[in-house]
């Protein structure tokens, strides 16, 4: 029975993870790419309506928003559960939100959806044009909700100067994801737009949402590299916690996943980006149109292996970190510890995130 719950526990992780990934990645791309590339395109004297985007993105942010919730919610049960290794009830789940960091996430990321859902529903219109407040608002509580996943993680569990260091790192790691696997679909969602379209002012418009979006994923990689060192080294230590443990291996699974990943857009930004911004904007150009089918191609292979590293993601969650391993070791010589507090259960499971 605990197998099945931890089980299900890592499944809720990573819906909840790529949800939230979405959700920040449909803002970012508006924000960053998409508005602009269209912007780019009506100063060049091509009219394409935003709207036409816009209106296929919504539904997408509507959907990541309700299943983000959901499992949000979901999750907090299931942790509830192995909390207090019993069965649930209203007693527990309340010990939960009022007493531990996981509950106070939990409301922390439920406010914040539920003033995004808000402000989608207000602001619905102003949303599919180049009005650029609503969307800035938007961006900024995607984007806060899915950094609310620092604490729910183990470095929400650090303290002192070391815990900054750990929950910095952790929250550009989660928005550098959010900017790069997040915007993967509503790029792919804009270049099939365009192939449907099949004119000069989508193709502009295709090729300058690409280019941009081409800088903003090496930035984002980048980041990820970066953060991804500093909480290996936090959360690992050596080697022998890489190799050794159960979240080494893991660890290890997802930088393989990575690497692959990284791979394929880099065969993207050296080989099809140039291809596509040097190809004349024609209509009826075969050439460019063949390079795009070739980028959606990519992408979907991206999207594809950024699941699977969100899925490692959600089982590293709930694996204690390989440098807390001579910790533990220590702990089973000395014998157990006193007690802390009115339940040790919930200070442990607190602390794995």
């Amino acid at each position: 029975m605990a197998s099945d719950v931890n089980a299900s526990l890592i499944v809720m992780r990573w819906i909840h993870f790529t949800s939230a990934v979405a959700l920040a990645g449909v803002f970012s791309f508006r924000l960053l790419v998409g508005d602009p590339a269209f912007k780019q395109g009506g100063r060049a004297g091509h009219r394409i309506d935003l709207g036409v985007l816009a209106g296929k993105l919504m539904p997408i942010a509507i959907a990541a928003l309700l299943l983000t919730l959901v499992s949000g919610t979901l999750w907090l049960l299931l942790q509830a559960s192995v909390m207090s290794g019993q069965a649930l009830s209203r007693r527990v789940v309340t010990i939960v939100v009022t007493q531990t960091q996981v509950g106070h996430d939990w409301l922390l990321r439920t406010a914040l959806l539920t003033l995004l859902a808000v402000a989608l529903a207000l602001r619905r219109k102003q949303l599919g044009s180049h009005s650029r407040a609503p969307l800035l608002i938007a961006f900024a509580l995607a984007a806060a909700e899915l950094l609310t996943l620092v604490w729910a993680g183990h470095a929400g569990a650090a303290r002192g100067g070391r815990g900054a260091l750990e929950q910095a790192a952790d929250a550009i790691h989660l928005l550098a994801a959010g900017i790069w696997l997040g915007g993967l679909v509503p790029l792919a969602l804009l270049l099939a737009t365009a192939r449907r379209a099949g004119d000069e002012g989508w193709l502009f418009v295709a090729r300058a949402a690409t280019i941009r979006f081409s800088t903003l994923a090496v930035l984002s990689v980048a980041s990820l590299l970066g953060t991804g060192i500093v909480n290996s080294w936090l959360l690992v230590g050596d080697l022998a916690g890489l190799f050794g443990t159960d979240y080494g291996r893991c660890l290890l699974v997802k930088l393989a996943l990575f690497v692959a990943t990284v791979g394929v857009a880099s065969a993207s930004r050296l080989r099809l980006v140039p291809r596509l911004a040097s190809a004349p904007v024609a209509p009826g150009f075969e050439a460019a149109w063949k390079t795009i089918r070739e980028l959606q191609r990519n992408i979907a292979v991206e999207v594809g292996l950024g699941l699977l590293i969100l899925g490692v993601v959600g089982a590293l969650g709930t694996l204690p970190p390989a440098a807390h391993r001579h910790v533990h070791t220590v702990q089973r010589e000395s014998g157990p510890r006193a007690p802390v507090g009115p339940n040790p259960a919930f200070v442990w499971s607190e602390r794995r995130g």
